[in-house]
């Protein structure tokens, strides 16, 4: 029922948007699978074997950006003016331009764009659509700072007494989510006075936390499975509410594999380590010894993209799930690769990392290419924007103070 209420909400929203007029983008831009993504959106498409294209946009009275990428050429970003969207049709055509990838190797400590805050550190930070938002305060006053692309604080919006946030979180509309000890706040970076919209964190997070987007007709969301090893990707339908299985990731064979593991070291206590199995030590064999190759499901435009760690492969179908591209990849097979996949919204790159290398993968092909040498997990939390990684980095100086800063690298 509580899911429920959550797509009574989403119905809503997508009311308005089919309210509202449609226009056509269209044109050539002479090479196959360019990826054209509507900047801040999860809307955009992919030029075909003769590099065609045609995406449709809603007008929404402000300037429209459109992404333009693809392996081996430069991005472009071309903007479309409220008045020119009041057209039935735009053509943009030009000429993708040749990159040229040079393998580099990212020092951690070299100079980047960073942002560094005075006395109070920097408890979280998210990006949503453009904008980086970091949660800065201490057990008095709480604030969020708004910064751009490169990291110039622009705004701040004050927390009002006795909301004490521990994260920011980024629902599957890309709305920013305040999460304190016992609610969730909706905030509208917009809007500086606005009321902070609140509701349990327990229900929030049994809502939201396994819902993964949203398109015009359903609502996807993923479910764990026993222990945790197995995976199962569904959606329902906002009209008729019916839920629809979609592609299921097992791994639960390995759970014999862990009992046997409890077992031995039950057996064989290793001094100062975890002679008796159970709670952290579980999960550390669980996530690190016996993971399982954790498939992932992402939507690009209209099209579903479904990385199938179990099979090592790249599967895209469209929203009537007809298979419409597969590919093998060979990174799942690598024994450094650590299974998590990374989405950049802002023009639909995917990435991956292998040992301390960040690569980006390509979907149409399954290669993957290494973009910067750099150990995400001794971070507190990363996210992409516009081929940037953000960092939130957190040191303990000499005197014993910890001193945290976002920091951008680009990819």
């Amino acid at each position: 029922m509580k899911r429920y209420l959550i797509i009574v909400f989403l119905l809503c929203f997508i009311g308005s948007l089919c309210a509202q007029t449609k226009t056509i983008v269209y044109g050539n831009l002479g090479v196959e699978n360019v990826n054209i993504s509507v900047i801040g959106t999860q809307q955009g498409t992919v030029t075909d074997a003769m590099g065609n294209y045609t995406l449709m946009l809603t007008a929404k009275g402000r300037r429209v950006n459109l992404n333009y990428s693809c392996i081996g050429y430069q991005d472009t970003v071309v903007g479309i003016t409220p008045k020119q969207l009041e057209r039935d049709s735009i053509n943009i055509s030009f000429k993708m331009r040749n990159k040229d990838y040079t393998l580099k190797e990212v020092n951690v400590l070299a100079e980047r764009p960073h942002f560094e805050g005075d006395r109070n550190i920097i408890i979280d930070f998210e990006v949503y659509d453009g904008t980086v938002c970091m949660l800065q305060g201490n057990a008095n006053k709480y604030r969020l700072l708004l910064a751009d692309e490169n990291l110039f604080v622009f705004d701040t919006i004050l927390i009002p007494k006795g909301i004490r946030p521990e994260q920011l979180l980024k629902d599957c509309m890309g709305n920013c989510q305040l999460a304190a000890p016992d609610s969730v706040y909706q905030i509208n970076l917009n809007d500086k006075t606005m009321p902070f919209f609140a509701t349990a964190r327990d229900r929030y997070y049994a809502v939201m936390e396994n819902t993964l987007f949203l398109t015009d007709k359903h609502l996807y969301l993923k479910a764990e499975g026993i222990d945790g090893f197995s995976t199962l990707f569904y959606r329902i339908d906002v009209e008729t509410k019916q839920k629809q299985p979609l592609f299921v990731s097992d791994g639960s064979d390995n759970v014999t594999d862990i009992k046997d593991e409890w077992d031995f070291q039950a057996r064989n206590p290793v001094e100062g380590g975890h002679a008796v199995p159970g709670g952290a030590w579980d999960r550390f064999i669980r996530l690190f010894w016996f993971n399982h190759n954790s498939s992932h499901l992402a939507l690009v435009g209209n099209t579903l993209v479904y990385f199938d760690h179990d099979n090592s492969k790249i599967r895209q179908y469209d929203l009537d799930l007809n298979e419409i591209h597969t590919c093998l990849t060979e990174y799942p097979l690598k024994s450094d690769w650590k299974p998590r996949i990374f989405q950049d919204h802002s023009n639909n790159k995917f990435y991956t990392v292998i040992g301390y290398w960040f690569n980006e993968i390509d979907i149409q092909t399954g290669k993957t290419i290494p973009k910067i040498k750099i150990d995400v997990d001794l971070y507190g939390k990363v996210s992409l924007w516009h081929s940037h990684l953000y960092i939130l980095k957190r040191q303990q100086t000499s005197t014993g103070k910890v001193r945290s800063y976002v920091e951008r690298v680009d990819l």
